[in-house]
Formats: structure tokens, C-alpha cells, sequence
């Protein structure tokens, strides 16, 4: 049964997450769809237990510290999480980029954790990062491995933003583009989400052969060539290979639509 007060905090919350991450009452009543004063007495509440915050100069609202704090205490529970830690930082000192792990939550990649290498600049993506799924290499194989009716219901609600000019622009070369990814178990990006910066990404399995997240490598474009991507290429299946062994993975892949779990609406 659905506790009309809790979800209306939770869409607040939700939204001060958004954007900037920075809002009046007026802004958030008008996001959210609630009357002025009811916003205004969810954000006293919820700052008094320290999950919004107010500036005290300009009056406006940002998601408070208690917030971080759950986030955290809920990345500490997961065993996907710790397990990759030390193969993050491994795929980052043998390849000089940075190494990214992701799973699938409200229809995009959310990135976990990430390991970056001890010199040179790398492609920074903050943990908690929600990225899109039709352009990222991680995002790919989040969606590629999918039951092929969630797979569906994914690709049918995206509204296939052109982030850059190799961006896919629409469900039907996307589709195809995944039966690849899925045949493969490997995905790439090239510079589809973000000038000057190309990704490869592999499969995560957990010990019931679902797919529980995504791991790859991020750097430049004049780092990322393609002769780079081939030498790297079978170390990062053999990290994905070992991180997923270690969660339970016994190396067979069964049909999509045998897979019956997904991190999907995570």
C-alpha cells in the first residue's frame, strides 16, 4: 500500500538530485508537482534528519550530508562492489586509464566505483554518475544482456539523445548493434557520448548467469586507439571473466530469454 507522504518526499529527494542539485520551494513545488506550502514543510522535515540541507543566504535547497551517508552505507553492502575493487585497480595500472564499474539502475548505468591510474590524466566518472545506456560502452552491455522483453522495454523508452555526431539515433541500429555487443560480450564507445574520449566495456555475470554489472576502461581518444583497445582487449575479459568466477559465475551463458532475473528497475 502506497504511503502518499513517503512518496511525495521521495520525488523531492529525487528531484533535488537533478540538475545543478541546487533549488528554491518554487522551483522544487513546481518539479515535483506539489503545492507550495507541502514542499515546504517535507524540506523543514527532512532537514531536521539532515537528508536536505539550506543555505542560509539564499534560502535554497540542496540534498543534505545523511544522504551520502545512506548512498555509501548501501555501496558497502554489495558484494559486486567489493569483490571488484582490487580488478579495478588492476585494469587501471596495466592500461594507464581509468576503470569504471557500473550496474543497471533507473534505465541507465550507474557507475559504483572506479579506479584511476597513479599517473597521467585520466576520464574522471564520479561514483553515483548516471549515464545513458544507448552510447556508453558499459551502458551497452548493461542492455545487451538483458532478457530480450526488458531489453524491449528499455530501448522503447528512450528518446535516443544526440550527444555527439556518432551517437545512435534510433531502436532499430541500436538493436542491431547489441546483437553484436551480446556476441562478443564486449562493447566500445567511440566518442558516441563524449568528444575525445572512447570506452570498452565487458559483462559481469553472478552465480544464476544474470548479468549483474559492467566493467571497462575510459581514456582519450589519442590514448584509446585502436591498437590499444586490441592489447587491452583480452585483459579486460579475463578481469570481467575473474570478477564474475568470484561471484559464483560458472562460465556458461544461457539464451536472454532464459535469464529471468535483472537489475533493470534496481
Amino acid at each position: 500500500m502506497e504511503i502518499r507522504s513517503v512518496t511525495k518526499a521521495i520525488r523531492l529527494l529525487d528531484a533535488l538530485g537533478e540538475g545543478n542539485g541546487v533549488y528554491g520551494v518554487s522551483e522544487l513545488a513546481r518539479m515535483v508537482e506539489i503545492d507550495k506550502s507541502s514542499v515546504s514543510r517535507m524540506l523543514r522535515t527532512l532537514e531536521q534528519s539532515g537528508y536536505v540541507e539550506q543555505d542560509p543566504v539564499t534560502q535554497r535547497y540542496s540534498l543534505g550530508l545523511a544522504v551520502g551517508v545512506l548512498g555509501y552505507k548501501a555501496l558497502r553492502r554489495m558484494d559486486l562492489r567489493g569483490a571488484a575493487r582490487p580488478l579495478l585497480e588492476r585494469l587501471a595500472e596495466k592500461t594507464g586509464e581509468c576503470a569504471h564499474l557500473a550496474i543497471l539502475a533507473d534505465r541507465r548505468a550507474f557507475y559504483i566505483d572506479q579506479a584511476a591510474p597513479e599517473k597521467g590524466v585520466g576520464v574522471d566518472a564520479p561514483i553515483g554518475t548516471l549515464a545513458p545506456l544507448h552510447c556508453t560502452a558499459l551502458g551497452k552491455i548493461l542492455l545487451a544482456f538483458q532478457p530480450e522483453s526488458i531489453k524491449a522495454e528499455l530501448i522503447g523508452g528512450m528518446t535516443f539523445e544526440l550527444f555527439t555526431r556518432r551517437t545512435m539515433a534510433s531502436a532499430e541500429v541500436l538493436a542491431g548493434h547489441l546483437n553484436n555487443v551480446r556476441a562478443q560480450a564486449m562493447a566500445f564507445d567511440d566518442e558516441e557520448y563524449s568528444i575525445g574520449v572512447r570506452c570498452m566495456a565487458a559483462p559481469v555475470f553472478r552465480y544464476d548467469h544474470t548479468v549483474c554489472g559492467a566493467i571497462g576502461i575510459s581514456g582519450p581518444s589519442p590514448r584509446m586507439t585502436d591498437a590499444r583497445l586490441s592489447e587491452w582487449e583480452p585483459f579486460l575479459r579475463d578481469i570481467a571473466k575473474e570478477l564474475s568466477m568470484r561471484l559464483g559465475w560458472d562460465g556458461s551463458l544461457p539464451p536472454a530469454e532464459q535469464q529471468t532475473e535483472s537489475l533493470a528497475t534496481a
